[in-house]
């Protein structure tokens, strides 16, 4: 077992990283089917996004820094097909009922785990997929 106070460094965030091939696109699903916020950070030259970020609250919140990031980083590039971020929230039937009421059908019905926890899992525009767990 390493000794905490010989690594000499402490991590102070993590973030998921999504990638997506139309930041955009993908950019106005967050907004509109899971009422996140976010911007694109840098464009490349044809105006292809190629890094942004979404987060659960708005973004100069965010950027004030006065607590840990809790969005997720996205790139330019393929669409991972499988599981991208594993999100613990507050309100997980109110999440379902959310997405659900914006006409979003790709998500599972919140279930109860083994470990004791919910969960739920929402298909991306891109077809990622995020769970939720509470």
């Amino acid at each position: 077992m390493s000794d905490f106070s010989e690594r000499g460094y402490v991590v102070k965030e993590t973030g998921a990283v999504y990638y997506t091939e139309d930041m955009d696109t993908t950019l106005r699903w967050f907004e509109e089917i899971l009422g996140w916020y976010g911007k694109i950070e840098s464009r490349d030259d044809i105006g292809n996004g190629n890094y942004g970020c979404v987060y659960n609250i708005p973004t100069e919140i965010e950027e004030l820094h006065i607590a840990p990031f809790t969005g997720i980083h996205m790139f330019m590039g393929a669409p991972l097909q499988l599981q991208v971020a594993f999100i613990q929230v507050q309100g997980i039937e109110q999440l379902y009922e959310f997405v659900k009421n914006k006409g979003w059908d790709e998500i599972t019905e919140v279930k109860e785990e083994p470990w004791g926890g919910k969960t739920c899992t929402v298909t991306t525009v891109d077809g990622s997929f995020l769970s939720f767990f509470e």
